[in-house]
């Protein structure tokens, strides 16, 4: 007959690791390992964010295919139509009718790509090192995300896009002053526009995109967000360079298509380590900022109790 399992064991004491403190530690083993510091993000780390999780590798490689699907047949027509030289607009309206389903998917998957992004930003102002989960398929949540970047590229546009726009039109010539002045009214624009942003995103209202409240935060954060508004004017510029390339100096066919499909994974790529500078930028100044003390309800999963909501 066999003996009963007894529980007991004297040894086990052996096999724990306790973890010490002192009195003034608040913080626990977990968020030492699961969180970042509250200090100002490195350039390199912000570069392997979207390299170190499921998410982002997925973003990268599952949705380029199908952007490029949604987008060569747009960026083909505006190449043959030549809205900037020839403007055969009667061409145009013509093929309008056709490209409406297709613009209209394409909005919609990037709205669901934006809201993603939306919750890396929401994940990196928390102090999260782990990449967020995917949005759920909601058309309420995704209408009302995207509602919170137009607006924010609205006032970006107005207060920092339209004074680079007119000082072009002025003093268009190229030499080094206007290009340096010119330079230094976009690089405001992306400051204002990221950080207004960022104000819609965390405070769930677009109200909060507005400019007292954006360059109240800029003055508290204070020299250390200089490296997020360098970061994403360079990115502004490459990717209108890429753009145009894209639509007026490919001399061949296969060329585009390539060309598209490495300007969707860069444009997803980019978009995650800007918002994640972004965000941690944020986590080091949220006791000066102290814009919200929980997750957004946006940014939270309506099945709560999985890795990731769609799952």
């Amino acid at each position: 007959m066999s003996r009963p399992k007894r529980w007991y064991d004297p040894g086990a004491g052996d096999s724990l690791l306790l973890v010490q403190h002192s009195k003034d530690d608040h913080e626990s083993y977990a968020s030492l390992r699961w969180k970042h510091p509250r200090t100002s993000p490195g350039l390199l780390e912000c570069l392997l964010y979207p390299l170190s999780d499921g998410p982002g590798l997925g973003l990268m490689v599952l949705f380029p295919p199908v952007l490029w699907l949604l987008s060569l047949p747009v960026f083909d027509f505006i190449a043959v139509l030549e809205p900037m030289t020839k403007s055969d607009w009667a061409l145009g309206l013509v093929v309008v009718p056709v490209f409406i389903p297709l613009l209209f998917s394409f909005g919609t998957v990037v709205s669901y790509l934006l809201i993603f992004l939306g919750r890396i930003l929401v994940a990196s102002a928390m102090g999260e090192n782990d990449h967020p989960h995917w949005p759920e398929l909601s058309p309420e949540d995704i209408s009302e995300g995207i509602a919170r970047w137009i607006w924010a590229f609205l006032m970006g546009t107005v207060v920092g896009g339209l004074p680079a726009v007119v000082f072009w039109n002025y003093f268009g010539a190229i030499d080094w002053p206007t290009l340096s002045v010119f330079g230094l009214l976009l690089f405001l624009g992306v400051g204002f526009t990221q950080m207004a942003l960022a104000a819609s995103l965390m405070h769930e209202t677009i109200t909060a995109a507005n400019p007292v409240t954006v360059v109240a935060a800029v003055r508290r954060i204070g020299w250390a967000y200089l490296l997020p508004c360098a970061a994403t004017t360079v990115a502004v510029l490459l990717t209108c360079l890429s753009v145009y390339s894209l639509l007026f100096r490919m001399p061949k066919m296969w060329m585009e298509a390539v060309a598209l499909w490495a300007f969707w994974v860069f444009f997803l790529y980019t978009g995650m380590v800007l918002l994640r500078m972004l965000g941690l930028t944020y986590h080091a100044h949220a006791m000066d900022l102290y814009w919200f003390r929980r997750r957004p309800r946006w940014a939270t999963g309506g099945r709560p109790g999985r890795i990731y909501a769609n799952s």
